[in-house]
C-alpha cells in the first residue's frame, strides 16, 4: 500500500511539474513577425540604413519604423509622458507597427499632408488606416476602462490631422497601424502629398518579412 501511494506521488509531482512548464511557457510572448524594407520591390526611394528617403525638389520625407522602446522614447520626448498608451502587456506580443514619419517643405509655397491617407496595404489585400486617440480611447471603453486624462497628451506624438506645412518647414510624428497578420510577406507603406497646384504625389516605404527569402 505505502509503495502504491509512493508511486501515486512520484506520478502527480511529474504532471504538476509538467503543468507548470505548460503554463510557464504559455505565459511567453508569442514570436511574431519582423519585417524589414523591401529592397527588392519596384519604384524604391532611397534607403539609408533603416530609413526610407524620399528626396523631391519641393519636399523630402523620411520613414522609419520604431520599436515598442523607440516608440516610448519618442513619446517621452515629444509630449513629457513617461508611459506609451500603445503598450501592450509584458506576456502579450507588440499590436502595433510604428513609423516615425518626417515631412520637409523645401519648395516656395503651402504643402498639405492628411495623415489619414497613408495607408498601410499588404499582400493579402487588406488595407489598414493609422490609429489616434479617438480609437485609444474607444479600446478602453470596451473593456469598461475610461482612458485616463493623462494619455490624451500622447496625441502631440502622433500624426492624425491634416497639416498645411509652410516653406522650410518641417512636420513629425508617429503613424501607428495595427499589426498585420502572421500569414503577410509583404506590405506597403504609401504617403500622398498635395503640392500647391492641386497635384498628388505619393511616396512608397515598402516592407518584408525577415524571414522571407529575397528574389
Amino acid at each position: 500500500m505505502n509503495e502504491r501511494f509512493a508511486t501515486f506521488g512520484r506520478c502527480l509531482g511529474v504532471l504538476l511539474a509538467l503543468c507548470g512548464a505548460v503554463a510557464a511557457n504559455s505565459a511567453k510572448p508569442v514570436p511574431v513577425a519582423q519585417f524589414e524594407p523591401d529592397t527588392d520591390a519596384p519604384g524604391l526611394g532611397l534607403l539609408q540604413g533603416s530609413t526610407w528617403v524620399g528626396d523631391e525638389a519641393t519636399w523630402k520625407v523620411w520613414i522609419k519604423q520604431l520599436d515598442d522602446a523607440e516608440r516610448l522614447n519618442f513619446i517621452e520626448r515629444t509630449t513629457g509622458l513617461a508611459i506609451d498608451p500603445f503598450a501592450g502587456r509584458p506576456d502579450q506580443p507588440p499590436a502595433y507597427h510604428t513609423f516615425l514619419v518626417v515631412l520637409e517643405n523645401r519648395g516656395s509655397a503651402v504643402l498639405s499632408f492628411n495623415p489619414q491617407s497613408c495607408w498601410l496595404k499588404t499582400n493579402r489585400s487588406k488595407v489598414l488606416l493609422p490609429r489616434g486617440l479617438a480609437d485609444l480611447s474607444f479600446s478602453y471603453r470596451i473593456t469598461g476602462r475610461v482612458l485616463p486624462a493623462a494619455y490624451e497628451r500622447v496625441q502631440d506624438a502622433l500624426l492624425e490631422r491634416a497639416v498645411l506645412v509652410a516653406p522650410g518647414e518641417r512636420v513629425s510624428g508617429l503613424l501607428i497601424y495595427d499589426r498585420v497578420e502572421r500569414k503577410t510577406k509583404r506590405w506597403n507603406l504609401g504617403l500622398r502629398l498635395t503640392l500647391p497646384n492641386g497635384e498628388r504625389v505619393a511616396f512608397n516605404a515598402p516592407y518584408r518579412r525577415t524571414d522571407l527569402k529575397k528574389r
